[in-house]
C-alpha cells in the first residue's frame, strides 16, 4: 500500500516530468531551397538603399537591420546551416566561391529569418540549398514526378537528392553543429520556402508547361521524405524584370507557381506570393526601357547622372539576379516570413494585396 508520504512523492515527480515536457521547445527547421535566386545575389553593399525607399514604411526597415547605421544585426535564436553553420548574420548569400564561411551577398535568408526569429519562441534553424543553374524539369525532379522521356534515371533528380541528404544528415549532426543544441527538445520540421524558376522558363516547352505538376510533387515529396505532413509551404512567384514580365514562358510560368493557389488539397499549408511588386520601381523602369517600359528610350533620353548614381547604389548584378538589389531581398524575405507565420497560424500581418494577387500596373514603375 502506497503511503501518503509516497503519494505525495510521486506526485510531485510527474508534476515535475509534466512541466519539464511543456517547456520543451523543438526547434523550429526552416528549409529554404531553389537556384541562384535563393543563393542570393545581392552585394551587402546595396541593402542601404532600402533607406531611401519613397514608402516611408519601407524605408524604415533599414533601423531594424542596421539599428546603429553601421552594423548589421545579428541573431544567436536563429542557427543558419550554408556557407557553414552560424547565428544569423549578413553574407550567408552568394558571393564569391568559397562557401566554408560567409561571402558578400544576402538572399531571402537574412530577412526571413530575422522576422522568424522575432515571431517565435522556440529556437529557429535555417537549412538553405541554393545551387545555381538548375530546373524543376530535370535537376529538382522529384521522385512522383517520374523520369521525363530521354532522360537518364541518373541525371534526373541529382539536386532533390542532394537536399534530402543535406537535410538529414545536417539534423542528425545538430549537435556538432550547433553546440547549444539540447537534443532532449529535438526538432521539429516546419516549413519549407521555394524560390526557383528561371531554368525552367529558359529551356521553355515541357519544362514550363509541366512546372506546376511538377511543384506539386516536390511538395508531396519532400513532405513524406521528411516526415512532415504538416509541412507548411511559401512558393515564391518568378518576377524577374518586373510586373509588366507577364508574356510568353515567363508569364506561363508565373501561371503555374500560381496554380499552388487554387489546388484544394494546399489549401491553408502552402501559398505562393508574388516576388515582382518587391523591384524598386525606378530600378525596373530604368532596366527595361524601350522594352516593358515603353515610355522611356534610352537612346533618345540617356540616363541622368543622378540616375546613374542611383543605379550603382541599389544594384549589384543582371536582372536575371533582380538586379543584385539588397532591398529587394530584404522584401522578399520579409513576405516569406510573414506569409510562413501566417500559414503557421502565428498571427503575422497579412501581404498587401499585390503580393497576393497578380495585378499588373499600367507602366513599368508605376
Amino acid at each position: 500500500m502506497t503511503s501518503i508520504c509516497n503519494f505525495h512523492t510521486l506526485l510531485g515527480a510527474s508534476l515535475l516530468l509534466a512541466a519539464s515536457a511543456a517547456q520543451a521547445k523543438p526547434v523550429k527547421v526552416f528549409i529554404l531551397a531553389g537556384q541562384s535566386n535563393m543563393d542570393g545575389q545581392a552585394d551587402i553593399r546595396t541593402i542601404d538603399f532600402l533607406g531611401e525607399d519613397k514608402d516611408p514604411a519601407k524605408a524604415a526597415l533599414l533601423k531594424i537591420f542596421k539599428p546603429d547605421g553601421k552594423n548589421f544585426v545579428t541573431r544567436d535564436d536563429v542557427w543558419v546551416a550554408y556557407r557553414g553553420y552560424h547565428n544569423l548574420q549578413i553574407g550567408l548569400g552568394g558571393g564569391g566561391k568559397d562557401y566554408s564561411k560567409p561571402g558578400n551577398c544576402i538572399g531571402p535568408e537574412y530577412a526571413f529569418g530575422y522576422y522568424m526569429g522575432q515571431a517565435l519562441d522556440e529556437q529557429v534553424l535555417l537549412l538553405k540549398y541554393g545551387p545555381g543553374g538548375t530546373s524543376l524539369y530535370q535537376n529538382w525532379r522529384p521522385p512522383s514526378a517520374g523520369i521525363p522521356e530521354g532522360k537518364k534515371p541518373e541525371d534526373v533528380g541529382v539536386q532533390y537528392r542532394g537536399m534530402v541528404q543535406n537535410v538529414h544528415e545536417t539534423l542528425a549532426n545538430l549537435k556538432q553543429h550547433f553546440p547549444a543544441y539540447n537534443e532532449k527538445d529535438g526538432y521539429e520540421i516546419a516549413g519549407f520556402v521555394w524560390f526557383q524558376g528561371f531554368n525552367d522558363m529558359i529551356e521553355g516547352g515541357k519544362p514550363v508547361a509541366e512546372y506546376g505538376t511538377n511543384l506539386t510533387c516536390l511538395i508531396k515529396d519532400l513532405r513524406k521524405d521528411f516526415k512532415a505532413p504538416e509541412m507548411k509551404v511559401v512558393v515564391g512567384v518568378m518576377g524577374v524584370n518586373g510586373m509588366l514580365n507577364e508574356t510568353g514562358k515567363q508569364g506561363d510560368i508565373r501561371n503555374n507557381m500560381r496554380s499552388m493557389n487554387t489546388l484544394p488539397e494546399f489549401k491553408g499549408n502552402v501559398r505562393a506570393i508574388e516576388s515582382a511588386p518587391l523591384l524598386h520601381p525606378d530600378v525596373v523602369a530604368l532596366q527595361t526601357a524601350g522594352w516593358l517600359n515603353k515610355d522611356r528610350d534610352l537612346k533618345e533620353d540617356p540616363m541622368t547622372a543622378e540616375e546613374k548614381a542611383m543605379m550603382a547604389r541599389a544594384t549589384s548584378n543582371k536582372g536575371y539576379h533582380y538586379y543584385g538589389e539588397g532591398r529587394f531581398f530584404i522584401l522578399l524575405g520579409k513576405a516569406f516570413a510573414d506569409t510562413m507565420l501566417e500559414l503557421t497560424g502565428q498571427g503575422a500581418k497579412a501581404l498587401p494585396p499585390e503580393l497576393n494577387a497578380f495585378s499588373p500596373p499600367n507602366a513599368a514603375g508605376k
